[in-house]
């Protein structure tokens, strides 16, 4: 059971205290979170356990994509004691399983469970789609396997979405992701690129995108919603921050 307590300000937290929740081998998501944050709004980290993906036995790593679980609320308990307005959960992959009421369902639950605003990473890149008009078709990159490409491609079709192609960078381990070079992520777009696909979209929150999306962005000439930066630019939202998050891309900078 996680305490409700009422969300509080401070001298450095003027307007709204951000709770992150990371794996734990997750080295990304807080420098990138951290980049984006406006005045008066701090963020405060913690990290879950989450056993590490079979990826040489693809049928084993299937089964860990619809089973595995991690301590999230073990790390709930930790972060939510120092009164935070709202949680941006920095760990995508769990969010897309299933179709989209699946995942509503699973925000609700945990908004019920934290008593503040939860943010899950697949919600607010739908939220994001949205924001810039909803187009429908898409093209993703991710740095994951078959399997998980799969699932997340079914998760966008339950909620309307044609995709157009998928590509997964084949990510050798958890930490791996994160030493996917600037240059390999932009060839990895180029893969992915369709000329029908109206936006690219990038899940997998160790992938360092964040900072690249200007230049993904003019580069292919489509907007990009990325993971972390939906997910921190949805959390602002939610508490009615409307400020905009310089050089992090389209949806960012105008909405």
């Amino acid at each position: 059971m996680i305490e409700h307590r009422t969300p509080s300000l401070d001298t450095l937290a003027t307007r709204a205290k951000v709770a992150v929740v990371v794996p734990a081998t997750n080295t990304i998501v807080q420098p990138e979170m951290e980049a984006m944050r406006p005045p008066g709004v701090t963020n405060h980290v913690t990290r879950m356990h989450l056993p590490p993906r079979p990826y040489d036995d693809q049928v084993a790593y299937k089964k860990a994509l619809e089973t595995e679980e991690g301590n999230l609320e073990a790390a709930l308990q930790l972060v939510m004691v120092c009164e935070p307005h709202v949680v941006a959960h920095g760990h995508s992959i769990h969010s897309f399983r299933g179709d989209g009421q699946r995942a509503l369902a699973e925000e609700e639950r945990l908004e019920k469970l934290c008593g503040v605003p939860f943010v899950t990473p697949s919600r607010a890149v739908l939220a994001g789609l949205k924001a810039i008009g909803q187009p429908r078709k898409i093209a993703i990159l991710t740095p994951y396997w078959p399997p998980a490409d799969m699932m997340i491609a079914d998760f966008f079709r339950s909620c309307g979405y044609e995709v157009t192609s998928t590509y997964g960078l084949k990510s050798t381990g958890p930490t791996a992701v994160a030493r996917f070079t600037a240059a390999q992520i932009m060839q990895g777009f180029a893969d992915v690129d369709q000329p029908d696909a109206e936006v690219l979209v990038h899940v997998g929150t160790n992938l360092p995108v964040s900072a690249m999306t200007p230049q993904i962005e003019e580069k292919f000439g489509k907007p990009l919603i990325g993971v972390n930066v939906a997910t921190y630019w949805h959390a602002l939202r939610r508490l009615g921050i409307q400020d905009k998050l310089p050089g992090m891309g389209l949806l960012a900078e105008k909405y």
